[in-house]
């Protein structure tokens, strides 16, 4: 079959199933461009509400990076779900299956139960998860207001996350794009009101202010999000709608669970890492989160690569082409690999310019650009690990993925970040984590490259029937 014939699958789903045909490296570059564009957005817009934390002072750019870790762990279930979602819809289409309207039904709900099991106990307990972290006086208590409203919105906030998902399983990355950008435009829109207040109309909330924003964008994300599943015949709300509920569920957690708890071990890692850093001052944790900012900037393009990764490996595996899903992966690595070496000696050499231009304070000016010297040269491996393991995810191999994750964080990244410390305090640190994001980084790609490798025995156990 020559690799550039439509399989089956794509043919019976049209136009949902995109990712299965077609030039591979071709086909993954113009899937991730949206993708990517509509990140940086987001991320640029993350840079400047850290900017504008900054201006509330110190204390709540370290309140910030005390929040981050438990913020990040709660969407890492989002994350986890859509990946889940992602993968066993994009199967379902490149396979030609009946009701995928149904299944994407029924992910959106299991997010929102999940959304909220997940929120109820992290509101309770998050004076308690702040002081576990090293947060104290005023930094602790700035934390706590913003995490208890941002908790408010994590319903909708997973659901979303959720059905962009869906919709990238349909190959349709253009929207995915538009609603991420568009939601951090509104809410940027949002923050100055809700964060310092407009004379005579609203009153200033501060740090919760951001949390308010936050919330009501990806509010207003979910309603565009679940009109274009409609559109994309999608969401099937009538007839016996709850029919299959449980199979469904269970498909979808059978990767989203794995996934999950996947992208939970890098929060949880860096809680540990950020109560490392405490003990090197407030200004080392202000640092390390407008670090980790600049860096999310600064990794979209990767992100996006591995946004599409999942969805392309599912559609193709559904359509019996595991030649294509190598293809890609080579094509994707060489990219990871060029694209951090292009971005390490640009950062280093405007890394004291970046500090300052976020904050006033000298000292955490100087961890900011600490971060940026050390840690981009690990850029490329860090994007060789999100896109294997969204790869995996769409192979249904989902513990190949959480082996990865659990390398690179608990193996190597908090035991180097551990022995950093003691001999080379903050830089040490960080040192540290460098080293363990590419030893993880190679092993993720030799991974994934040997496990889509299309040996003739493999493509004759695996070729459709």
């Amino acid at each position: 079959m020559d690799k550039q014939t439509a399989p089956a699958g794509a043919a019976r789903q049209g136009s949902r199933a995109t990712l299965a045909e077609g030039p591979v490296a071709r086909g993954l570059a113009s899937a991730t461009a949206p993708l990517a564009i509509a990140l940086v957005v987001m991320f640029a817009i993350q840079l400047a509400e850290a900017w504008l934390t900054g201006l509330l002072g110190p204390h709540a750019l370290a309140a910030l990076g005390f929040a981050m870790p438990v913020v990040m762990t709660a969407m890492s279930f989002g994350i986890g779900l859509g990946a889940g979602a992602t993968a066993v819809v994009a199967r379902a289409l490149g396979a030609g299956e009946a009701q995928p309207g149904r299944l994407s039904l029924h992910a959106l709900l299991l997010a929102a139960a999940v959304a909220a099991g997940i929120a109820l106990p992290c509101w309770i307990g998050a004076d308690h998860l702040l002081g576990w972290l090293g947060a104290e006086g005023e930094t602790r208590a700035l934390a706590h207001a913003y995490l208890r409203l941002w908790l408010l919105g994590a319903v909708p906030l997973l659901m979303a996350m959720v059905a962009l998902g869906i919709a990238r399983a349909a190959g349709d990355m253009r929207f995915g794009g538009s609603a991420l950008a568009g939601a951090g435009i509104l809410a940027f829109l949002f923050d100055w009101p809700l964060v310092f207040g407009l004379p005579g109309l609203v009153p200033g909330l501060g740090m919760p202010g951001l949390a308010a924003a936050s919330d009501l964008a990806w509010t207003v994300m979910l309603l565009a999000s679940l009109w274009r599943l409609r559109t994309l015949g999608l969401l099937e709300t009538g007839g016996r709608w709850w029919a299959g509920f449980h199979a469904s569920t269970r498909r979808v957690l059978e990767v989203g669970l794995p996934a999950a708890a996947t992208n939970a071990i890098i929060p949880v890692a860096n809680g540990i890492f950020t109560a490392l850093l405490a003990a090197q001052g407030s200004a080392a944790v202000a640092g390390f989160g407008l670090g980790s900012r600049v860096e999310s900037l600064a990794l979209t393009a990767l992100f996006a690569l591995s946004a599409v990764a999942n969805p392309f490996a599912a559609q193709n595996a559904g359509a019996g082409r595991l030649d294509r899903v190598h293809a890609g992966m080579r094509a994707s690595m060489a990219f990871c690999l060029a694209y951090g070496l292009c971005l390490a000696l640009p950062l280093f050499l405007v890394a004291p310019w970046l500090g300052r231009l976020f904050t006033a304070d000298p000292a955490v000016a100087a961890s900011v650009a600490l971060y940026l010297r050390i840690l981009p040269w690990g850029f490329g491996a860090i994007g060789a690990i999100s896109v294997a393991n969204a790869a995996f995810n769409g192979l249904h191999r989902p513990m190949s993925a959480v082996a990865i994750s659990l390398l690179r964080t608990f193996l190597l990244g908090v035991p180097l970040a551990w022995l950093g410390a003691r001999w080379g305090g903050e830089a040490g640190t960080l040192a540290g984590l460098l080293a363990g994001n590419i030893a993880a980084g190679l092993l993720a790609a030799g991974w994934v490259l040997r496990a889509t490798s299309p040996r003739p025995a493999r493509r004759a156990a695996e070729a459709p029937a």
